[in-house]
């Protein structure tokens, strides 16, 4: 798991201030196909967001797992305000 949240946290270019959590759930409605893996990520500037990925984390490739992120990658690099020029 905690390869998981170093590839995570380099998809979404996190900073030392962003949180990476991976955690798996049973979704419990027999219709969603079981276990799923819930990756959150707090930034005390941001709203946390939950990323679902519908497999145990055991399964999820950093193919998977870059696929998913990649909304937030975009939104996090969106949001970081501009460099200052030196």
């Amino acid at each position: 798991m905690l390869k998981l949240k170093e590839q995570a946290r380099t998809a979404i270019n996190a900073d030392d201030e962003t949180i990476v959590t991976i955690s798996e759930r049973d979704c419990g409605d027999p219709g969603c196909g079981g276990v799923r893996t819930i990756v959150l990520i707090m930034h005390p500037t941001r709203p946390t967001e939950a990323v679902k990925i519908d497999k145990p984390f055991e399964q999820i490739t950093e193919a998977d797992l870059c696929d998913a992120l990649a909304p937030l990658a975009v939104r996090t690099s969106l949001s970081e305000p501009p460099s200052k020029p030196k």
